[in-house]
Order: C-alpha cells, then structure tokens, then sequence
C-alpha cells in the first residue's frame, strides 16, 4: 500500500533579543520538517568546493552562491557588531600602528601574531580587560588595527601623555600631496585656531601613547561619548569590513562582552503555508505589535520585525495597555533573515 507524501507546514515563531534598553523582535516561519541537507562546503587543496553528502560528486561554487555567501556573512556580522556594541561601555579608542623598523609589517602573519601576543598578554594580567579589534588595511597594503577596549585604567595599559589633543579639523599631507583628516594636533595648534571652529566633545581631549606595546606606534584617545563613538565605528567599519582572506574574522572581541539575552517563542502551529502579517490574525491585534515600530520581510518566511522600548514591553506583559503609540527608531542594520534566526 503506498502511503501519501506528508504535506511540509510551518509553525509562526518569534526571537526576542533582549538590549540594555529596547526589545528587538523577530516574527518569522519556520518549516516544521528540515530540509536535508545535501551539500557541504570542503577546501581541496586550498580551494572552496562542495560535495554532494549522498553521492560523492564535487562541484564548484557558482559566482551567485559565493556572492549570495558573502553578502550573509557580511549581514552576520554587523548584525554581532552592532548588538556588542549596545550591550557594552568601553572607555578607551585605540591605534596600534607596526613599525617596520621592528617587524616585517608586509606579513600579515607576523603582524597578527605581534597583535595576538599583545591582547594575550593584557588578558593574562587584567581579568576584566574588555576589547573589539577592527583590522584596517593601509593604502600600502599592510594592516593596522583599532581597537575599542575597557576595564583599564591609564596605569594598566601603560598610557603616557603624548603633547597632543583631539583635533578634527587638524590636516596633514598624504603620500599624494592630499590633504587629509588625522584627528589630532599639538596642544599649540589646537589653542590657536579652536574659536576658529565648532567643537566637538572630542576636540582637546588628551592623545595618549602606550608604552608596553612594543611593535610600533600607538594612539590612544578617551571615550566621552558612547553614541558618537559607537556611529563612527559603524559607519567606518562597515566600509572596511570586507574580505575574511587575511584574519578570518571581520573584527575580534573578547569572550567576557555582554550580549543580549535571547528568548524564543512558539506562537503558532501547523500553518499549511508561510502567510504575511496581513494574514496572521494572532498578530495584528498584538499590543505589543501595535505598540512599537516595525518593518515587514522581503522573504515569504520572515513577517515582521518590531522594536520596543523595555519598559514599554514590561508595562504590556503584566496588563497595563498604553494608551498612544511610542515612536521608536528602528535600525535597519539590524534586520535579519531566515537564516539567521535558524542557524
């Protein structure tokens, strides 16, 4: 007798993603049979394939997978940068520059080691060292690294006052001839010329070297303002983050950061196919819905993602239902896909 092909449903599912301040939900379908998978990515002589699981054959990656690969992983990881970074507090902004007098800066691999040795050594004498590292490649070639760090103080990290402050219009000629922004100026240069310009919070803070890296040059500046820090390494390192060739990861940080506290739910079972919010009754009247800002999915499986202020969230789960909507900011950065909320 044979029997029929059981029909795929899908359950209605949510991801609470919980922050300092504000609850970040994702709505989406998840299939309730997995799809089994077939292929696996191998290296073969330093080279990315991928190899059927059942029978063996090796193919190439097409250019729209790897593209399609690249695009999520880049997605993933400004996703992770942007939750570390409203998870956590940092105090200092830091430069490491190697100096080729020292080591052979052209080597990527000398140079992460020399980094590697470094950020060890401080985690080996400061438990509550706190740190994301950005990779920076040079117009040469050769990598320098920043570094948000937290947990110590000027004695720890061996900071000594370098004569400089934070300048944001102090300019110096590149190897072109250019003019370019390097931030900051003697202490001279700043007195003569600040009622000249607007100032930032930044402008006259103190730049500090340290004297216990012993690669090369370093820059080291005071936090004042975590918004205005956090902005500027979202918009400067999305424009770097590219290519995993060199380190393997995008940035680096290390294991004792905050994250927010994850929370997933079962709304709703045994839908015979993926519906859009328009279609999902349980959730149109959800006051939690009604009460923040969100944006629906591109992909059938995904419905919506809202974001909420906390208390606001608190107030609705124990009964209290505001009376007006809250206007909230949404971060587009931060949407995610089906494959982020499974995998």
């Amino acid at each position: 007798m044979q029997t029929c092909k059981q029909e795929q449903t899908y359950n209605l599912c949510s991801t609470e993603r919980i922050y300092l301040k504000e609850t970040l939900i994702s709505y989406y379908f998840a299939p309730t049979k997995k799809k089994v998978k077939q292929w696996k990515p191998i290296d073969i002589n330093g080279k990315r394939v991928k190899i059927n699981l059942l029978t063996g054959e090796i193919k190439n990656f097409k250019r729209k997978e790897i593209e399609q690969s690249i695009s999520y992983s880049l997605r993933r990881t400004i996703i992770l940068m942007n939750m570390l970074l409203a998870m956590n507090d940092f105090d200092w902004f830091c430069t490491l520059t190697f100096d080729p007098q020292k080591i052979d800066r052209t080597n990527d691999e000398v140079v992460f080691n020399c980094y590697t040795k470094y950020i060890n050594n401080l985690k080996k004498q400061f438990p509550d060292f706190r740190y994301m590292t950005f990779p920076e490649q040079h117009e040469d070639g050769c990598y320098h690294f920043h570094l948000l760090i937290g947990g110590l103080i000027p004695s720890q990290m061996g900071l000594v006052n370098s004569g400089k402050v934070c300048c944001h219009w102090a300019k110096k000629k590149n190897k072109l001839g250019i003019l370019e922004g390097i931030g900051y100026s003697s202490i001279k240069y700043f007195e003569r010329t600040k009622n000249f310009h607007e100032l930032k919070e930044t402008d006259g803070e103190p730049i500090y070297n340290v004297t216990t890296f012993a690669y090369g040059f370093t820059t080291v500046s005071r936090i004042v303002s975590k918004e205005r820090c956090n902005s500027y390494v979202k918009k400067y390192v999305e424009k770097a983050l590219g290519s995993t060739k060199v380190f393997k990861k995008r940035f680096y940080y290390s294991k004792n950061l905050n994250t927010p506290e994850i929370v997933k739910r079962l709304i709703g079972a045994d839908f015979d196919e993926p519906k859009d919010i328009d279609k999902v009754g349980m959730l149109l009247n959800d006051p939690i819905i009604k009460n923040s800002i969100g944006k629906p999915y591109i992909s059938p499986f995904n419905v919506m993602q809202i974001k909420i202020d906390n208390e606001l969230k608190h107030m609705i789960d124990n009964g209290f239902i505001p009376a007006e909507k809250q206007e909230l900011l949404f971060d587009e950065n931060q949407q995610l896909t089906l494959e982020d909320e499974l995998f």
